[in-house]
């Protein structure tokens, strides 16, 4: 026979505040965990690091081609604009060098980007039911069929029913499950007072379970 669980949880503007916080702070742990592991990856890395060298000694090989050419002129191509070619070898050879520079760089930029991305993504979340509050949401969770019901007082209706799974980050007010560990957008939202009742669930069904890290802004 298969347990039936119900979850429910008073919903109100404070709790609503919490649950934003948590979500963008889950949304940009998921964020920062996979800026790092595209930037750190080999497949990333070594190509890029070939790329600087090859474009250190090109421009190098340049550089001294045009200075010759400077010295004897007559030697020098027609199609050849010393002058104009020296510049353009001395800047690509200034931007090669500092390519690690440039890249850290642009990592911070892309950090704070999704900083803002993910309160903006945070607030889309909760906004719908800011407008309802306060009201009363049940989980009612059968095997790994969840459903939620949302209402107060006599006024209920069904708002979704899907299957639990996937890879879940809890709080304290609100669990975010996601299609993978590494994924960046999540699949399920559900809100609660308590979270100890829906670990349960999830440790039942076999569905990995992360805390979230309330250090990490």
């Amino acid at each position: 026979m298969i347990n039936v669980i119900s979850i429910k949880c008073q919903v109100d503007s404070a709790l609503l505040d919490q649950v934003e916080q948590e979500c963008y702070q889950i949304l940009y742990q998921q964020r920062l965990r996979y800026n790092d592991r595209i930037h750190s990856s080999p497949l990333l890395l070594l190509p890029l690091s070939f790329l600087r060298l090859a474009g250190l000694v090109a421009s190098i090989i340049g550089i001294i081609l045009s200075v010759f050419y400077l010295v004897y002129p007559g030697s020098c191509p027609k199609w050849f604009y010393t002058e104009l070619f020296l510049l353009f070898f001395i800047g690509s050879a200034v931007l090669f060098y500092f390519l690690p520079r440039l890249q850290a760089r642009y990592i911070a930029r892309m950090k704070q980007a999704g900083r803002k991305g993910c309160k903006r993504m945070a607030r889309r979340y909760v906004s719908r039911g800011r407008k309802r509050v306060p009201y009363e949401i049940e989980y009612t969770i059968r095997g790994d069929l969840i459903t939620a019901f949302r209402g107060k007082e006599d006024s209920w209706k069904q708002a979704w029913s899907t299957r639990l799974k996937g890879f879940a980050i809890m709080g304290k007010t609100v669990t975010l499950l996601f299609r993978k560990p590494n994924s960046i957008v999540q699949k399920m939202l559900i809100i609660h007072e308590n979270s100890d009742a829906l670990e349960s669930v999830l440790k039942d069904l076999d569905i990995p379970c992360r805390k979230l890290d309330p250090t990490v802004p």
